[in-house]
């Protein structure tokens, strides 16, 4: 799968003024972990990008976006910079952003505004039950109608727009990002325990026992917001039954107390003790900060918060490799299948999609993704690498992998299953990791959640 292709003649061309400034905020640009050099890298062009109409233009047209993220955060600042490349070659809009605490906040504050009839300009927007009930009631923005219409459906990374379609396969979103997830692992602690790169959950497991009988901690986890555990929970169901199983869970046709869902259970009992101390009241942060300072052999996150991982921003002394999902004996699915998103999906108020929304969300499907690119991130679209940019060897290393990537990805479960079966999970989902409950009582406590739902 080439997710660089050569340019052509549908991109606008971006000014050189833009570029210029493109580059040089790409050069400085972090990701999330180091909050204060993230946020003094991209605050002046998230300023500047909410004011840059012309006077001469007339009054701006004003539009809000409600963002799940920060407005610090890559997929955000890059929006903001093509709102100035729109402006630049012609537009007269006000962009503004307007964020949520955190992701709870958001869908709860979203669903609010959604309900009561207060739609913003643009938001985010994941493939959950709720977006069915709202597509359901006609609030949603036909996307793949869109994106035909204006010739760049076929643009994007197949993996990437697959993630933002609903069961049946129709669309209301576009992706901004096109992420993978690893895990990362300290090299100097895995030579010194004589470990190996895992390749499978066996050898992960026995990995995790040897760094804690050398003095280290195992693994590091963001144990507060939920979804970390989620993906620890869905890796065995997924190599024994790629997205079935959860499919299953959703429909009733399978049980968490289904031989899949037992195997899955035992696993996280048996990782959960290698957890740091006090896992569940770990924050995004915090979990990040134990690994980026040697205090933990391994690490999941994705590319998102691949600027972190890189040379230039990387502790000099922190040594690093990764592994993708491990496999296992009775994998239906590829060793090159694995996390594969194009993370949480903007859309755009049907009730005013026409004129200057239309004309700068058409704008943001055509330039949008050379942007994210120039700022090393793996784009949702297959476009062109900018010139004039040098990319980081792991950026290229990663971008290999993804280049070879399996046909199919594994499916978040707080995408595919209601809120309320999610939030039982998370409850107890770090009491099956410490040994407070067995996978008996857990897959009971599941399996009525989702007969109740």
């Amino acid at each position: 799968m080439k997710l660089f292709h050569k340019r052509t003649g549908r991109f606008l061309k971006v000014s050189a003024a833009i570029l210029a400034m493109l580059f040089a905020l790409s050069a400085c640009a972090t990701s999330a972990a180091p909050a204060a050099a993230t946020a003094a890298a991209t605050e002046a062009p998230a300023a500047a990008a909410t004011d840059t109409a012309t006077t001469d233009k007339g009054e701006p047209t004003e539009i809000t976006y409600f963002s799940s993220k920060s407005a610090t955060d890559e997929t955000v600042v890059s929006l903001q910079i093509v709102a100035d490349m729109f402006n630049e070659q012609g537009g007269n809009i006000k962009f503004t952003v307007e964020s949520a605490a955190d992701r709870p906040s958001y869908d709860q504050k979203l669903r609010t505004m959604l309900t009561g009839g207060q739609v913003p300009d643009m938001y985010d927007l994941d493939p959950t039950p709720f977006t069915q009930e709202l597509a359901d009631a006609g609030l949603l923005l036909d996307m793949q109608a869109f994106l035909e219409e204006i010739g760049e459906l076929d643009s994007y990374v197949p993996l990437s727009i697959n993630y933002c379609r609903m069961p049946d396969g129709s669309l209301y979103t576009i992706p901004l990002e096109f992420t993978t997830e690893m895990i990362w692992y300290n090299t100097d602690m895995f030579a010194a325990c004589g470990l190996e790169k895992p390749k499978t959950f066996d050898d992960m497991l026995n990995a995790c026992k040897v760094l804690a009988e050398n003095g280290y901690t195992p693994i590091t986890i963001d144990g507060m917001d939920g979804w970390p555990l989620l993906r620890h929970l869905a890796m065995v169901p997924f190599r024994l039954a790629g997205n079935d199983f959860l499919n299953g869970l959703a429909s009733g046709e399978t049980h968490m107390s289904d031989s899949i869902g037992m195997q899955a259970l035992q696993f996280m009992a048996d990782i959960g003790q290698y957890y740091q101390q006090g896992f569940t009241s770990t924050d995004y942060a915090t979990a990040m900060s134990l690994f980026m300072s040697g205090k933990a052999a391994m690490y999941g996150i994705g590319t998102w918060e691949l600027n972190n991982f890189i040379d230039a921003n990387r502790p000099a002394d922190l040594h690093i490799d990764y592994f993708y999902m491990p496999t296992m004996d009775g994998a239906v699915t590829q060793p090159n299948e694995y996390w594969a998103f194009g993370g949480i999906g903007l859309t755009a108020n049907p009730e005013k999609f026409d004129g200057p929304l239309k004309d700068f969300f058409t704008f943001i499907v055509k330039n949008y993704s050379s942007v994210y690119l120039a700022r090393q991130h793996f784009a949702p679209q297959k476009v062109a690498v900018p010139e004039g940019v040098e990319f980081d060897p792991l950026f290229l290393k990663i971008k290999d992998d993804i280049d070879s990537i399996g046909s199919t990805a594994c499916r978040p479960w707080d995408v595919v299953l209601s809120a309320d079966v999610i939030s039982t999970i998370n409850d107890n989902l770090p009491g099956l990791c410490m040994g407070e409950i067995t996978p008996e009582e857990f897959a009971k406590i599941v399996d009525d959640a989702l007969a109740n739902n």
